[in-house]
């Protein structure tokens, strides 16, 4: 066996490129996918993409799938912990999830939103389903006037569904959250009157 194969036994495969969007994921030993999307956005800059992700009351209109978003804290001015309820078709249970989310620079024109879940930060809701694990970034690159914005996420939806269908359902939902993203970063469609993390450093 090469030492290449050992390094990276899982290989990323493509579900969807199209439009500047590309969409790739690998599946875990528990079934579960991985995602790991990006999107240019043209036009745009990094404090675009964190007045958008600020602008909690308008979540449900590019992130799929939720229903609310609500800053429950800001631990700094970098730190934030979130509470975001998804909503999930019939006869699948809504979830939700706690989450601590930090900003912080990779490079001159590149910063990361590091995202980490936080299940009992906040007591469990009854009927919801708490999504316990979840380890996700979002990678935002300014190249001259354009944004380059990549998304990694690895999340265990909890409960009885199973992970064919939780899989597919996830695909579709950051395919779909990275159309209405560039729609909202082109068009600009959200508020800039909320509080923005500011750079800082990450424990």
């Amino acid at each position: 066996m090469s030492l290449s194969a050992v390094a990276n036994p899982i290989e990323w495969q493509t579900y969807k490129q199209q439009d500047d969007i590309k969409v790739s994921y690998k599946k875990h030993e528990t079934g579960i996918i991985e995602i790991n999307a990006s999107v240019l956005v043209k036009n745009a800059k990094a404090s675009d993409f964190m007045a958008l992700l600020s602008d909690t009351d308008n979540a449900p209109n590019w992130l799929e799938n939720v229903k609310s978003v609500t800053l429950m804290e800001r631990l700094s001015p970098s730190e934030t912990l979130v509470y975001t309820h998804f909503n999930s078709p019939w006869p699948v249970l809504d979830r939700d999830l706690v989450s601590y989310s930090c900003y912080h620079a990779l490079g001159e024109h590149k910063t990361e939103l590091k995202i980490i879940s936080q299940p009992y930060a906040k007591t469990e809701v009854s009927g919801v389903v708490r999504i316990k694990e979840l380890r996700a970034y979002w990678r935002l690159e300014e190249q001259q006037s354009n944004l380059l914005v990549s998304h990694q996420a690895y999340a265990d939806p909890g409960g009885s569904i199973p992970h064919w269908l939780s899989n597919k359902v996830s695909l579709k939902s950051v395919y779909k959250t990275l159309q209405a993203l560039t729609e909202q970063l082109t068009n600009n469609q959200f508020s800039r009157d909320n509080l923005i993390s500011q750079l800082g450093s990450c424990s």
